[in-house]
């Protein structure tokens, strides 16, 4: 069950679903395993723009991302057309914080235990960073799938099992357009309309 604090917010979203927009015009096949853990574990600050579509158990709504992710600090701003509904999560090293909007700020030291409580289900916020990115949360054990000419099409980690569509290029990484992400209950899907890297370790980019 969605917390109240949630369901405004979808009655604000729900214009802004992810079929109603331009379709992504890229085509990458898709890369060999290594060649997606390898290069993009390099990359520690990046941000991107995109549409999410939740579904969990009888709930769902669909909004538009931000996320900014660098060093140890993730910023993620879900909102709905002309930024109605806003919501602003900021991931720091074990302490989350969630703005509401109007002054409601909740803090916490277990970023997956409060995103359970205000969305209804938990997302491991830490693998989710690598997820987006097409890559398995490293020293976590997982199970990878490949297509027929041994492309890498998602993995299972954690209890959940992601996959990945239309990958395209960006800077001289492949990466993944449209990511489909699977748990017990819930059903997440983004669709990244742009990525920016703007920072890989040592400060060099392959």
């Amino acid at each position: 069950m969605f917390s109240k604090f949630y369901r405004p917010l979808c009655a604000l979203l729900i214009a802004s679903s992810l079929t109603g927009c331009a379709p992504f015009m890229g085509g990458a096949v898709a890369p060999r395993l290594t060649e997606v853990q390898r290069p993009l574990y390099s990359v520690n600050a990046w941000k991107l723009e995109g549409r999410i579509a939740v579904k969990a158990g009888n709930e769902g709504w669909n909004a538009n991302l931000f996320w900014e992710h660098e060093g140890g600090q993730d910023r993620l701003r879900i909102y709905g057309p002309f930024s109605q509904g806003a919501v602003s999560i900021i991931v720091q090293s074990d302490l989350v914080y969630i703005n509401e909007g109007n002054g409601v700020v909740t803090r916490s030291s277990d970023p997956d235990d409060l995103l359970k409580k205000k969305l209804g289900f938990a997302v491991p916020l830490r693998s989710l960073r690598y997820w987006v990115l097409g890559l398995p949360a490293p020293d976590i054990d997982y199970q990878a799938k490949v297509d027929a000419e041994g492309g890498f099409t998602g993995f299972e980690q954690q209890a959940w099992v992601l996959g990945f569509e239309n990958f395209e290029k960006v800077a001289n990484f492949i990466m993944p357009q449209k990511i489909t992400i699977l748990g017990n209950v819930v059903r997440l899907k983004l669709v990244v309309d742009e990525f920016v890297i703007k920072n890989c370790q040592g400060g060099l980019c392959p």
